[in-house]
């Protein structure tokens, strides 16, 4: 996360604030048409991690071989689609100025590059997740993130254009990723082979449907977080999407702890409830909600309060909105932490119809109700706030669907969930805020934020966000680790 944090100040250093933008909303585009492998992607998880949970290792090299070819057969629409559609978009619709509109296409071109890659690479991916060899993503993960570090040290000596060779070194680390995963696949997983004799049109059919109607959220939820970068481009400029890509660069090195305890626990959701469970599921359920949330909200606190200083900083130049629009990115990820294991545990049960047509529904709405509201004169951070509204609404659609779908007693989930989290929230912010009113700013008060946050946060998270039988498991654990470093200790 720090070096993550650091790589963007210096490429935002290196491009400066109109290429940094431009680089954000040219990609931007890319993801709204790349919602097909998004879809496709889920029901490549979902279908291999079932099948590990029923036992079917034949039945999972059937669903790989499969997923390989209908990726193969999106990443070749794709290419067409963005070669035509979307370089008339970039060329033609976008805020971007003139002088730097070769450079913006050449960045369009290679994250072209980079979205086939992922695309193809994304049934690989998937098994390894359902085999839940998760060590491998940490290995890979810290050497993307230490590669751009030392790319980005380098482009400080390139004396040509910074922002088109910053997006073909993007691609070039994807592509040494993408081989490693491949590899360690083809040699850890003897069902990740492809095989000649392996279609089955009932199961591609059944994968297509699931995709089918997955994708109808997926569309919604590309356009809810894509779309605002769009808008905001069209009101008011590159400038503006250099503040929106600042708030997403920190918000997403915020949630990686989140996004890495959620990977792990996914399959296991799904494994669960293929083995006929479902009332372990919905424990598993509350159970990985909670802790998500408290996961977040200990490093969220005194990102919220010091963001200024942060910002400061972390950036030689600060965009305009910059703090505001992370201030509300980081809140809305906070609420988007309790949809994700209702969205994993609603995807095992294969049946989404009208859960994705509901709650998809609502997701659409987020841009053409954000796009009203800046056309009456609305401040430029209304996309955010309205798509921060909608996430909440679309939370409590999947409840209520987590209800119809697995018998998840609301009640329960209010009890075990909300009230918890309602409850370590508001202790956990007191002493952090009564610091920050207290001290001045600088480097004193962000270490005494920080760890009063963390201190205060386990203690309130302690004994009001677990249970009994959750202290009683921690005290044990921690009792059984120190009993057992005490003789290396002597």
């Amino acid at each position: 996360m720090l070096v993550s944090l650091y790589t963007s100040r210096k490429i935002l250093e290196a491009l400066g604030v109109e290429d940094f933008g431009i680089f954000n909303v040219v990609g931007g585009i890319i993801s709204l048409m790349s919602f097909i492998n998004g879809s496709m992607s889920v029901a490549t998880q979902r279908y291999l991690t079932y099948e590990l949970g029923k036992g079917a290792e034949s039945q999972f090299n059937k669903v790989f071989n499969i997923a390989v070819y209908i990726h193969t057969l999106i990443a070749v629409i794709v290419l067409v689609t963005a070669e035509t559609a979307g370089v008339w978009f970039v060329n033609t619709q976008l805020n971007i100025p003139e002088v730097r509109m070769g450079a913006a296409n050449w960045v369009f071109q290679a994250t072209i590059l980079t979205t086939i890659l992922g695309i193809l690479q994304t049934p690989y991916n998937a098994a390894i997740i359902s085999h839940e060899h998760m060590h491998v993503y940490a290995y890979v993960g810290l050497g993307e993130t230490f590669a751009k570090l030392f790319i980005v040290l380098g482009i400080f000596y390139y004396p040509y254009d910074r922002l088109a060779i910053w997006g073909f070194t993007i691609f070039a680390i994807q592509l040494c990723s993408s081989l490693i995963y491949r590899l360690y696949c083809i040699k850890k997983f003897d069902n990740c082979v492809l095989r000649s004799n392996t279609w089955n049109l009932q199961l591609a059919k059944s994968m297509l449907g699931f995709t089918g109607w997955n994708m109808f959220g997926t569309v919604a939820w590309t356009l809810k977080d894509q779309g605002a970068s769009v808008l905001l481009n069209l009101f008011d400029g590159p400038v503006v999407n250099a503040a929106r890509g600042v708030s997403g660069q920190v918000t997403g090195a915020v949630r990686g702890l989140v996004g890495g305890f959620q990977t792990a626990v996914n399959p296991l959701l799904t494994k669960t409830y293929a083995a006929n469970a479902p009332e372990a599921t919905c424990r598993l359920l509350c159970k990985s909600s909670k802790f998500s949330y408290f996961l977040m909200l200990l490093i969220s606190i005194p990102v919220l309060l010091e963001i200024n200083f942060l910002l400061n900083v972390w950036l030689i130049e600060v965009p305009p909105y910059a703090a505001l629009f992370t201030r509300i990115v980081i809140t809305e990820a906070l609420f988007d932490t309790l949809g994700g294991p209702m969205i994993t545990s609603l995807m095992a049960t294969g049946r989404i119809k009208w859960y994705q047509i509901v709650v998809g529904s609502i997701l659409l709405l987020n841009i053409p109700v954000a796009y009203l509201l800046l056309k009456w004169g609305y401040p430029i951070a209304t996309p955010l706030i309205v798509s921060l509204i909608f996430i909440i609404l679309g939370n409590i659609s999947r409840l209520l669907f987590c209800r119809s779908m697995l018998g998840l007693s609301i009640r329960t989930y209010i009890r075990t969930v909300i009230i918890p989290i309602t409850m370590v929230s508001a202790l956990s912010f007191i002493m952090p805020y009564i610091v920050f009113s207290a001290m001045a700013e600088g480097w004193w008060r962000l270490l005494v934020c920080s760890l009063s946050s963390v201190l205060f946060g386990a203690i309130a998270i302690f004994y009001c966000g677990l249970t009994v039988t959750e202290r009683l498991f921690i005290v044990n654990l921690l009792r059984n680790r120190i009993l057992r470093n005490i003789p290396s200790m002597s």
